[in-house]
Formats: C-alpha cells, sequence, structure tokens
C-alpha cells in the first residue's frame, strides 16, 4: 500500500506554502507591496518602516471551508464512485507585532506557513480501497484458484474449452469475493516564528533582513481492511486482512529572508522579497509497528524542504481614495530537497517532476470614508506539480492552475483600531483526470493480459471558502510622525 505525506494546498500559494497569511490578504489577495497593517512582517517586511511609530498588533485568524473530491472512472474492480473529503479547518490563526521608531523597525511573527491543514477521508480512498482488496488475494493466488474453479465447473457441465476459458478470465478478473473499505486522515502543520528589522536609508529606499525557525510536523492514520468470500468447488478461501498506518514526522529548519522596498515617485511603492529555502530533516516515528504494509519505516530520516520564495510586488496610490496593486510570487520548488516525496513504486522523482510553482494577483482598495475601505482581489496559481506525481493519497496541488476570488472590508472605529473581514473562494480551475501507475496502469496491464481492454482513471477536484477576522491595533511612541 501507499501512502503518501499529506502535504495540501490550502488556498493560495505553492504546493508547500500557504500564501493566506493574514485577513487582509483574505480581502485583497495581494499584500506583497503593502505597507498599512503589520501583517506585512510576512508580505513586505520593508515596509514596516513605514508604520505609525510606536507598537503595532495584527491578530487574525481563518475558517477555511474546504472540499475535495476523487472519482474513480472506468475502473471494474472499484466501481465509478466519487470519494470525498469536506472537514473545515476552523482555527487558523496568525500573529504579527512590530516596533517603529525613526527609521527603523524591529518585528516578530507567528504564522502558520506551509500547507497547515488537517484533511480525513471517511470512506477511504481508491488506492487504498484496492490495496485492501490485493491483501485478502485479489490479484494473486486466489484469485487463479477462483478462475481455476470457474474453468473445472464449465467443463463439467459440458462446456467447451472455450468457455470454460473465458469463464476462468472471467472470475480471476472478478473482484466482487473481495469486498474492502477504508480511511485515512492526514494533517500537517508548519508553524513559524520570524524575527527581524528593517531600516530607511533614503526617503526612496528600505531594506530588511530576518531569521526563521520552522517546525513541522505530519501524522497519517488510516487503513484498508479486505477480506475474501470465496467458498467453493472444495477451496475454502474466506479470510481477512488489514493494513494499517499510524505514524508522525518531525522537522525543525532554519532560514533568512531579505526585503527591499525602492519608492521612486509619491504614491508607488515597489517591493521585492527573497525567503530563503528552509531544510527540514524530517524523523519519522511508527507507533504500535502500523507501518503501512512496510511503506513506513521508525526513525527513517528523509527531506522535505520548504523552497526558496521570491515576492514582487506593486502598488500605486491611483487617488486618495483608491489604490491598485500586483503581485507576483515564484516558488523554487525544482530546486528544493524534497526526497521525502520520491517513490520509485509509482515511479514519483521530485527533481523530475516538480517544476517551479507561479502565482500572480491583483488587488484594487477603495477607502469610501474615513472608517470604511472596501476592496476586491483576484488571484491565479500555476502549480509545477506535473501530472505524473499525482497520487489520491496525498493529493496536492498536482498539475491543476488554480483560480481565485477574494473581497472585504476594512473598517476603522478609530485612529488607533482596525478592523479586518475577508472573504474568500479558490479551487482549481479544471478538474483533471490521471491514471497513476501503481492503480490504474497496473490494473489496466492485468487485465489487458487476459484480453480485457479497460482505461481506469481518477478525476479529481478542490474548493475552498475563506472566511477571515483581523484585529490591527496600534499604541503611539514618543516619535512624531
Amino acid at each position: 500500500m501507499l501512502v503518501a505525506l499529506p502535504c495540501l494546498q490550502a488556498a493560495a500559494g505553492g504546493v508547500f506554502y500557504n500564501s493566506n497569511q493574514s485577513a487582509e490578504y483574505i480581502r485583497t489577495f495581494d499584500r506583497n507591496s503593502a505597507i498599512d497593517n503589520a501583517d506585512i512582517v510576512y508580505y513586505n517586511m520593508a515596509g514596516t518602516v513605514n508604520l505609525r511609530p510606536g507598537l503595532s498588533f495584527n491578530l487574525s485568524n481563518q475558517t477555511i471551508l474546504q472540499w475535495a473530491t476523487v472519482r474513480t472512472l472506468g475502473n471494474p474492480v472499484l466501481g465509478d464512485r466519487n470519494y470525498e473529503s469536506r472537514n473545515p479547518a476552523w482555527v487558523v490563526p496568525n500573529l504579527y507585532a512590530v516596533y517603529r521608531r525613526h527609521r527603523w523597525a524591529v518585528f516578530t511573527a507567528l504564522e502558520t506557513i506551509g500547507a497547515t491543514q488537517v484533511r480525513r477521508w471517511p470512506d477511504g480512498l481508491p488506492t487504498l480501497d484496492l490495496a485492501g482488496k490485493q491483501a485478502a488475494g485479489y490479484g494473486g493466488a486466489y484469485s487463479g484458484l477462483i478462475g481455476a474453479d470457474a474453468y473445472q465447473s464449465v467443463i463439467g457441465a459440458g462446456g467447451s474449452p472455450a468457455q470454460a476459458q473465458a469463464a476462468e478470465v472471467a472470475a480471476g478478473l472478478d473482484a466482487g469475493p473481495f469486498p474492502s473499505r477504508s480511511w485515512l486522515k492526514g494533517s500537517s502543520w508548519w508553524i513559524a516564528w520570524r524575527f527581524g528589522g528593517a531600516y530607511r536609508f533614503s526617503p526612496r529606499l528600505a531594506l530588511a533582513l530576518a531569521g526563521r525557525m520552522v517546525y513541522s510536523r505530519q501524522d497519517i492514520t488510516g487503513g484498508a481492511a479486505g477480506a475474501c468470500t470465496y467458498q467453493g468447488a472444495g477451496h475454502d478461501l474466506r479470510n481477512q486482512a488489514s493494513i494499517l498506518v499510524d505514524v508522525t514526522s518531525r522537522a525543525v529548519g532554519y532560514s533568512g529572508e531579505v526585503g527591499l522596498n525602492l519608492y521612486p515617485v509619491a504614491g508607488l511603492v515597489l517591493s521585492l522579497t527573497c525567503e530563503m529555502a528552509t531544510a527540514l530533516d524530517f524523523r519519522t516515528t511508527v507507533r504500535d509497528g502500523q507501518d503501512g504494509g512496510g511503506r513506513f519505516a521508525d526513525g527513517q530520516r528523509s527531506r522535505l524542504d520548504l523552497p526558496q520564495v521570491w515576492r514582487l510586488g506593486l502598488g500605486c496610490q491611483l487617488t486618495p481614495a483608491l489604490r491598485a496593486s500586483l503581485g507576483l510570487n515564484v516558488y523554487l520548488e525544482h530546486s528544493a530537497r524534497m526526497d521525502m516525496l520520491a517513490d520509485p513504486g509509482d515511479r514519483i522523482d521530485p527533481r523530475r517532476d516538480y517544476r517551479n510553482t507561479r502565482e500572480e494577483s491583483a488587488a484594487l482598495e477603495c477607502r469610501l470614508n474615513p472608517r470604511w475601505t472596501v476592496s476586491l482581489g483576484v488571484n491565479v496559481n500555476q502549480i509545477g506539480q506535473d501530472r505524473s506525481a499525482t497520487l489520491d493519497t496525498s493529493l496536492p496541488g498536482a498539475h491543476a492552475d488554480y483560480l481565485g476570488l477574494a473581497t472585504g472590508f476594512q473598517y476603522q472605529p478609530s485612529d488607533r483600531l482596525k478592523f479586518n473581514f475577508g472573504l474568500a473562494c479558490t479551487g482549481f480551475a479544471h478538474r483533471y483526470q490521471h491514471a497513476d501507475f501503481q492503480g490504474d496502469q497496473a490494473l489496466q496491464a492485468r487485465f489487458a493480459g487476459y484480453g480485457a481492454a479497460i482505461d481506469p482513471r481518477k478525476e479529481y477536484d478542490k474548493r475552498y471558502v475563506i472566511l477571515a477576522f483581523g484585529l490591527e491595533c496600534q499604541f503611539p511612541g514618543s516619535e512624531a510622525r
């Protein structure tokens, strides 16, 4: 059985990143050039020198409603059916703090970066259901015995050898005597703490440096239970078999960041931020020998790094009330170490199957009056993962383009307090189909060996609705702005 680590994209970003790090982002989908609130510690840390003097706190939470489906098509063993995961993530928090004085600022943050989420498949997944049938004997010696019994039964009833051979083939391919069920829960947690500072060298130039610690934990629990119900012609093949998995993988890594802000003319902001790759060497713990049929080894170490990221932003204050911005993120997944995802049995090689991911965004913000600001945003994401690396047991971004729309508002009841509310919808721009190697292609080859042509595939889709609420508090310093 193959169970991949659940590195699941949670809204926007690369396969292993979440760009959604604040309520301000959820209402705009673009913060790379922002210079207004403390959440720019993540998006544009060089811009923190533009915040009001004193201490600024920004706290937000996102509730992510998520739907993922895997549908089997043309599969005579599992049938055509939908496997669904609908579990919400109610609490996805982020915290930022900035202290600014004169030309400099220092900042810190706690962020749920990476693909932080929980995914439950209460009715399992196609690969797991097939593994349960195979564990009980389907496709092996038991299928051969059932086919041989069918052959002898036809011959004994006076049938021709051709008829007996046809019955043998049909019985050997029949998965009816091998019922199975499966279930899976996967969770990924990527928590980052960062600390850094920024300095404005001139009215047109600001630089920032930061360090970051990332803690990641990934848990997988699940299994597949299969059975053989066949009894006849002197054979009693009845049995039950199960494959269980209960593993945890943990890693801690460190990296740095550098940011640059340019202000060529009044009202124009050009930002560039580089997040260095974070090396993460995961150590796996297997509980109670539940190793997924030998898929995992207790104490095994493997790398799954967060890739280097380049963020570019352009913001323009078109009028005193209207601001427009554009953003571009590039995730260098092709050059990251992702040994954990390699699987020779399914012909997955991360060095070949992962290219760089690009993410483009645009936003408009309109200040209606001193208290109310409304916004609209759009996000387009081209995932760099090749379709050949798609597995239903991990269901990452997998060769799918994402399209997202965002809206919301900021309410400022006082000079030092802001509330942000955001609503965003995102997901696969189009459903896509794929035939993986060990499940679909191997099944096709088995049927072809008996002269039966099948074309099994899986169809993938994901959708998200995100609600976010944020609070920005500012405590003035002694310096006049």
